[in-house]
């Protein structure tokens, strides 16, 4: 009778251990994954506003590099041009793009960015463009914005630069 139970058990033993390994399956499987290639920016021109007075005003750059000038503040408008980019991206993807004043200079401001894409009519927004889409790999942006001088805090001087960031984020 002893022995039937150690055989029982064992027998028990030896089914809870095949019913363990046959729940353990190997499948071996594959990932899908297509690489593109990253978003390149290069500018091509720089936003210029030409030579503007030590006044208060505002002077504005569109995407056509038309100078706008209610307060009659920009003495030469033939150095005034948009800022030009050559975005490589991929075609028929869906971007969000940012353009925001990052190196102020005392007393000038950038704002109100404006944003034309391969030509085409100026996008809505002032410093953020959500859901882009891009026709071509390669397109040109025509970028335009507003500067802003406040007479009180402006230095006179020439070469005076205000840095912007650029930037362009894959959906």
């Amino acid at each position: 009778m002893v022995n039937n139970g150690r055989l029982t058990i064992s027998f028990c033993l030896i089914v809870i251990l095949l019913a363990q390994t046959a729940a353990a399956v190997d499948l071996d499987v594959v990932a899908h994954v297509e690489i593109v290639e990253g978003i390149v920016l290069v500018e091509d021109t720089a936003i210029n506003f030409g030579e503007v007075a030590l006044a208060d005003g505002t002077v504005t750059v569109p995407t056509d590099g038309n100078v706008s000038d209610p307060d009659f503040i920009s003495f030469d408008a033939t150095n005034v041009s948009a800022g030009i980019f050559t975005v490589t991206a991929t075609a028929g993807a869906t971007y969000d793009i940012t353009l925001v004043e990052n190196v102020p200079v005392v007393g000038l401001a950038l704002d109100i960015f404006r944003l034309s894409i391969d030509g085409g009519a100026d996008e809505a927004g002032s410093d953020i463009f959500p859901g882009i889409v891009l026709a071509a790999q390669i397109s040109t942006f025509d970028i335009g914005a507003d500067l802003m001088v406040d007479q009180a805090t402006a230095s006179v001087g020439p070469g005076q630069t205000i840095g912007y960031r650029f930037t362009v984020d894959f959906n």
